[in-house]
């Protein structure tokens, strides 16, 4: 984990901030009102605790936070979170571990390999773009294939 950059404090003290990439293997709270969260990150080979505000993010997104590592008296090591924005996954290996979160219901891990199998890195376009090539893959009909690319919109809007 490298410094990102420097952020002035509100007492005009310069603290450095961190930035970490990974995707979210454990939602442990969230609170719908005000979009608190703690979860756990999956990021640079270890399990990182993440706290803050993250609205709208679910378990298998992967997301890039910013922030500050804290020490919790209870809890140990913390990233508290400043700001996150949510990416989309790059290789065919978080691509099936996406799909096999659980973010789309009705995908477990053999079907999400069997789709990256066949798409590769063309996996999320094929979903978006072409859902009716989604029944080359055995276990998908037409009405499936058309509620996963539904399921994919509704989750990047």
């Amino acid at each position: 984990m490298t410094p990102a950059s420097f952020h002035y404090s509100n007492r005009n003290v310069i603290t450095s901030m961190d930035q970490i990439k990974g995707f979210i293997k454990n939602m442990v709270y969230h609170n719908e009102e005000n979009g608190y969260t703690v979860l756990t990150l999956q990021a640079e080979g270890e399990e990182i605790t993440v706290v803050g505000s993250l609205r709208a993010v679910d378990i298998g997104d992967t997301i890039a936070v910013t922030g500050t590592f804290i020490e919790h008296p209870v809890y140990g090591k913390q990233m508290k979170a400043e700001s996150f924005s949510v990416t989309v996954p790059d290789d065919a290996q978080a691509m099936e571990r996406y799909l096999a979160s659980g973010a789309i219901k009705g995908i477990g891990q053999a079907l999400a390999s069997k789709i990256v199998k066949i798409f590769g890195a063309d996996t999320f376009r094929v979903i978006e773009e072409e859902p009716e090539l989604l029944t080359r893959v055995k276990g998908i009909s037409a009405k499936k294939a058309m509620d996963i690319s539904m399921q994919m919109h509704e989750k990047s809007t």
